[in-house]
């Protein structure tokens, strides 16, 4: 089996094997670059973190912030995945990006019903309801 790495930058390399014709992709990602692929989906996930706390107010940037910290968590689990040949948690992180979605289109909905219902998307007007 003949290995051809494209680049070193590559997250995969590709396998040619002359017996069938087909080309397999592997990826090259090794657990010593791990950490700094996972300081990349910390920052998603902490730049998320802080737009959820200092934007506590807005209903809108809430809801992103939220979706950032899911971004983040997603990557850690797919670069896990890759780095250790786990496909357990890329599916993990499908899963988890399948709840984010479910919960941005809910979250969706609450937003055009409070707006519609106070005229604006603070969460000031979500107390006025009485809940």
């Amino acid at each position: 089996m003949q290995k051809y790495n494209l680049n070193k930058q590559n997250l995969f390399c590709i396998d040619l094997t002359p017996t069938d014709n087909l080309i397999h992709v592997y990826p090259v990602l090794t657990h010593h670059e791990l950490p700094s692929w996972l300081l990349f989906s910390f920052a998603l996930f902490f730049i998320g973190l802080v737009g959820m706390v200092f934007n506590y107010k807005n209903f809108l940037v809430t809801m992103m912030s939220v979706e950032c910290m899911y971004l983040g968590a997603v990557t850690g689990f797919v670069f896990y995945g890759i780095a250790f040949h786990d496909t357990t948690a890329t599916i993990y992180g499908l899963l988890v990006l399948i709840f984010a979605a479910c919960e941005s289109a809910i979250g969706l909905g609450l937003l055009v019903s409070i707006y519609r219902f106070g005229r604006t998307i603070g969460f000031s007007s979500i107390t006025a309801l009485g809940g």
